[in-house]
């Protein structure tokens, strides 16, 4: 599961961005077709497709510099993004960052911003609306089989898995989402059609099934990216 602190812009009634900043070089990596990794500078190269960038700029460590298209490589990162295996252990690097990924209108291969990875994969789609992050705040504690989500503190699933309630803040503030379930096509998740989608995403999982008996507002889109989390580690 991966983890990223992002740069917030507090946007609510225009297009919001976060993730990697554009205009600054950052240390980060390439992760090459052939699953090879680079380490070096990453920048953007402020092309876009789709409101998506389509090109980073990378600087290796003796200066050299490189023009990376969508098409040519797995993904890109900077090493912002964390992941914790479990409560005793130190947090690491996680990897791929942005992911190489058809665009949903055009299909050429844009970078996405994964939020989250798992049998569910969630990106961010970057012309969506923000929500208010108070939203989130007011959400009451969620009791479940394996999982608990508390406000302040975050979610925990089974024994090893914990994200803080400031990562779940940031990935709840769209009012659109880019979604892939076993790797399939990219489908646009919306507060419209979220419902019409919900048995094709969640609904292959007895146990998600029992936890909406008992938490009837898990069901509701603004929960949508916990939900898809508690799926990934409880529905292997």
């Amino acid at each position: 599961m991966l983890i990223m602190i992002t740069i917030v812009i507090p946007l609510k009634l225009s297009a919001q961005v976060e993730g990697m900043a554009a205009m600054m070089a950052v240390d980060g990596y390439v992760v090459l077709s052939n699953g090879d990794t680079l380490k070096g500078m990453i920048k953007w190269s402020l092309k876009y497709v789709e409101n998506n960038p389509v090109e980073i700029k990378f600087t290796a460590g003796n200066g050299t510099t490189k023009i990376f298209k969508a098409s040519e490589i797995r993904g890109f990162g900077n090493y912002m993004k964390v992941v914790k295996k479990d409560f005793d252990t130190p947090e690491e690097l996680e990897m791929e960052n942005y992911v190489s990924m058809p665009s949903m209108k055009k299909g050429v291969l844009v970078f996405l911003n994964r939020l989250l990875d798992g049998k569910i994969i969630i990106f961010q789609n970057r012309s969506s609306l923000g929500f208010s992050s108070s939203k989130v705040e007011e959400r009451s504690k969620i009791d479940g089989i394996s999982f608990n989500l508390t406000p302040g503190e975050g979610l925990s699933i089974g024994p090893t898995y914990r994200t803080s309630y400031r990562i779940i803040e940031s990935r709840t503030r769209y009012s659109s989402y880019f979604v892939s379930k076993a790797n399939g096509a990219l489908l646009k998740v919306e507060k419209g059609n979220y419902d019409s989608l919900f048995l094709s995403l969640f609904g292959d999982c007895p146990s998600i099934e029992q936890e909406l008996v008992k938490n009837p507002d898990l069901k509701k889109f603004k929960n949508f990216t916990i939900l898809a989390e508690v799926y990934n580690q409880i529905c292997k």
